[in-house]
């Protein structure tokens, strides 16, 4: 998405297998259409919901931002979104607010509407960490590393029109993830946020202490002085399919396994925390086929 040319002020710089099954993909869902009133609305109700549960929780912030950027990059696509309930799947018990030893963390109000808002030119507060300066950063996702010459882009951030955010705080962010796993599932775009939280965490790690292991479909980032891992999980469609597989999943004709998540799901039974997304994957071929299959990776 093109941003607008910064402005001069600072105040306001605003493997293979057989099928047996084809059939469309997605499949229709039986869910009634969305509210008339447009995609805004629901999904800012869903914003307040997260916001709700970020005074437990200051790792649910984080999943605000994670629900904002969605918005932000699926635009109308992401009307189904609305019709989700957050609630559902957070730990409404979590008491994580009060890190020991930090002050209180001063929260938007929740008649703030999140979605409501704008990207502001900000050189003083962001950006929250350097491209060049992060070693985890893979070049697939580094701009500055595939030869664009300015870093101008790194300086905007999301203004909402009623409220401030507060500023992403690494060292609170890992004191309430202590002892604790929070694991990204999904295709590629789970996998940038993966990389850029890490990057968000790593300059308050001693050096030594901290550590990336890929394993297959595992990506895992161990910070030891917490005891703490942040990990991702390739499964683009969630459920099995001939995608499975990290390093060759551009495969031209697409095979799922609808019922089938168990070879996934065993693998983040434990995690604290669960990001996914699935989303373009379905979108890529006018077909998907379904079969039953067992998955190699």
């Amino acid at each position: 998405m093109a941003k607008p040319p910064p402005p001069t002020s600072t105040s306001d710089p605003a493997l293979p297998t057989t099928a047996t099954t084809t059939s469309s993909a997605p499949k229709s869902s039986s869910r009634p259409s969305p509210r008339p009133r447009g995609l805004l609305d629901p999904l800012a109700a869903s914003a307040r919901s997260l916001l709700a549960s970020a005074r437990r929780s200051p790792v649910t912030t984080l999943a605000a931002a994670f629900f904002l950027l969605a918005l932000v990059m699926y635009g109308e696509d992401a009307r189904t979104i609305a019709e989700l309930s957050i609630d559902d799947y957070l730990y409404p018990d979590a008491d994580l607010y009060n890190v020991s030893g930090l002050p209180p963390l001063a929260l938007p109000p929740l008649t703030c509407d999140l979605s409501s808002g704008r990207w502001v030119f900000d050189n003083v507060s962001v950006p929250a960490y350097r491209e060049k300066d992060c070693t985890f950063l893979t070049k697939q996702v580094s701009c500055l590393a595939n030869g664009r010459p300015d870093d101008m882009w790194q300086y905007w951030r999301w203004q909402p029109n009623e409220c401030s955010l507060p500023t992403f705080d690494a060292r609170r962010f890992m004191e309430a993830m202590r002892g604790k796993r929070l694991m990204f599932v999904g295709d590629s775009l789970n996998r940038n946020q993966w990389e850029s939280l890490v990057c968000l965490v790593q300059s308050i790690l001693s050096k030594g202490r901290k550590k990336i292991v890929k394993r297959g479909s595992f990506n895992t980032f161990y910070a030891k002085e917490y005891r703490a891992t942040l990990e991702f999980y390739w499964a683009p469609f969630l459920v099995e399919s001939n995608s499975d597989n990290p390093n060759f999943h551009s495969i031209k004709e697409r095979i799922i396994s609808p019922e089938r998540i168990e070879a996934h799901a065993k693998h983040w039974k434990d995690a604290d925390y669960l990001v996914f997304n699935t989303y373009i994957w379905w979108m890529n071929n006018a077909d998907i086929k379904e079969t039953q299959f067992e998955v190699l990776v």
